[in-house]
């Protein structure tokens, strides 16, 4: 700003000196041509009319001479000036005479010390005036400047406000508002894929330390608890591998066939119902597809009144299954928050996240799940892309 200033300063300063020269040609020419109106040549020295004096008035600081071959004989206002400062010309005359006229020239020293004097107080008015405006375009700045450092300490700020217009600094609070819910969302998926964990992995566990301690009683003789273990400890790696595939977004690409799954589990439950049309093949984790089902069929005999109607069939680009029980139904205030962690459709054993987890793996493997009363009971209906050859 204060290079600009003085630039501009200077600029100005030469184009004033350009006019003052002009303005001073100008004086200089009027002078002259009131000289020549009041000289008088018809005598046998050049001389000032005294009747035209009054032309010469306003011009009382200037200077002349009449000059003829070199030799002056007219001088008006003192000595011609030989030093700089003034402003000088020359025209010829009748007779074989020259006019020589000076005027001083116009002092722009003031002009230049009030510029030099005027050029702090404008740049004080303003700096002070882009400070103010800095502080009100950086306001937002600091606000996102403070939602930055609660983020960083994993406390969560509220959406900061948006400035007016459709500048960088409203898209960029616009991205950051996006980038808060975005990490928040993740934050929470992440905690929910910690309590899916944890409830999935307890039913191996529990299987796991049964079978342990009615070895360690001698309940049971190891040729028959091994092949158990072995078999929890498969199935329990297995479901590790499709809850860190779901973590990551991951779907491992295996044909699973649902018809035999459904088969495995209506043979471990009594009061199933299966009416399979198809073999129902999709392509996902089969550990993680098989607890989604058995979550599905254990929450409809529990909180639920058997028969539990399971029906498989194959529709257009999609794998369709529906499981429907004969209990009491749910709220319809609850229906829409099935499916949410630790939402429950009636207050009863359960921690809510069976069917959380139904909802997370359908949706992961670019399905959809859907739940409503049937009068009587609950009817639940998902589907899943089908494989394709």
């Amino acid at each position: 700003m204060a290079l600009s200033a003085l630039a501009q300063l200077g600029l100005g300063y030469l184009a004033l000196l350009r006019t003052a020269e002009g303005v001073g040609q100008r004086e200089l020419l009027l002078f002259a041509q009131s000289l020549y109106q009041a000289l008088d040549l018809e005598g046998p020295l050049p001389s000032l009319k005294p009747e035209r004096y009054t032309l010469l008035l306003p011009f009382s600081g200037g200077r002349a001479r009449v000059l003829k071959e070199g030799r002056v004989y007219l001088q008006y206002g003192g000595p011609f000036p030989e030093e700089a400062g003034w402003v000088k010309g020359a025209w010829s005359l009748p007779q074989g005479y020259a006019l020589e006229a000076a005027l001083p020239a116009p002092s722009l020293g003031y002009a230049l010390t009030a510029s030099l004097l005027a050029l702090p107080l404008a740049l004080a008015l303003a700096l002070g005036l882009t400070f103010l405006l800095l502080r009100r375009l950086l306001a937002p700045l600091r606000a996102l400047a403070l939602a930055a450092e609660a983020l960083s300490q994993e406390r969560f700020p509220e959406p900061v406000p948006l400035p007016s217009g459709t500048d960088e600094l409203a898209s960029l609070a616009r991205s950051f508002n996006r980038m808060v819910l975005a990490v928040r969302g993740f934050l929470e998926r992440e905690r929910t894929f910690t309590r899916h964990a944890a409830h999935e992995l307890r039913t191996p566990v529990a299987a796991l330390k049964g079978q342990v301690e009615a070895l360690e009683r001698g309940l049971l003789p190891p040729e028959r608890v091994l092949p158990r273990l072995k078999a929890q400890i498969a199935r329990l790696e297995a479901l590790l591998e499709g809850l860190l595939a779901l973590a990551r977004g991951e779907a491992l690409r295996e044909r699973v066939a649902l018809r035999p799954l459904l088969a495995d589990l209506a043979r471990e439950w009594p009061g199933v119902v299966l009416r399979l049309e198809g073999e129902g093949v999709v392509l996902g984790p089969r550990e993680l597809l098989f607890r989604a089902l058995a979550n599905l069929l254990e929450n409809a005999l529990v909180h639920g009144r058997p028969p539990v109607e399971v029906r498989l069939w194959e529709e257009a680009g999609w794998v369709a299954l529906e499981v429907r029980d004969h209990g009491p139904g749910v709220p319809p205030a609850l229906l829409a928050e099935l499916g949410t962690p630790f939402r429950k459709g009636a207050p009863s054993s359960g921690s809510g996240l069976g069917l959380a987890l139904v909802r997370r793996t359908i949706e992961a493997l670019g399905g959809e799940v859907g739940w409503e009363n049937a009068h009587p009971g609950l009817r639940v209906l998902l589907r899943l892309p089908k494989e394709e050859p």
